[in-house]
């Protein structure tokens, strides 16, 4: 009783976590702005039917917040003027990266390759199993039978 109330104590719960604090809430913000976006818990307004058409129609051509911080951001990337050499670096770099990730041309291009060299192989061994085929034909038409007659000589 001893070795079990050691080793195996009541409390144990052998990697068991128990947590007692409550989740965490979620709460989605809401809002056209970020200054002035409100979670959803804080604004507990029905919005209607006719609202949310006049929101649709308002809102109907206009890219997404997120495509529009996108586009503000490469073309403050493209602004930057660069010096030949830069320019040159990251030409270089565009390209190997093109070259890098380009996996799926280069496992094609493998396989082409690999299958030229088989086909090779094979017309290799079909030549030489013709030579070899060629070369039996001949020797079967020699014939080397001694002299027929009595007298050799030797």
């Amino acid at each position: 009783m001893n070795i079990l109330a050691t080793y195996h104590p009541a409390d144990k719960d052998y990697g068991l976590m128990k947590i007692d604090e409550p989740s965490t809430p979620y709460h989605r913000m809401v809002g056209d702005d970020d200054e002035g976006a409100v979670s959803d818990s804080e604004s507990n307004e029905a919005i209607t039917a006719d609202d949310l058409a006049q929101q649709l129609a308002a809102a109907e051509g206009k890219d997404p917040k997120i495509l529009m911080r996108e586009e503000e951001e490469s073309s403050e990337e493209e602004d930057e003027e660069l010096t030949p050499e830069e320019e040159a670096k990251k030409n270089e770099f565009e390209m190997k990266r093109k070259m890098h990730y380009n996996e799926g041309m280069n496992i094609k291009l493998a396989r082409q390759l690999i299958a030229t060299e088989l086909q090779e192989d094979e017309e290799e061994k079909e030549e030489e199993d013709y030579r070899d085929e060629e070369m039996k034909d001949e020797t079967e038409d020699i014939n080397i039978d001694p002299p027929q007659g009595g007298k050799s000589t030797f």
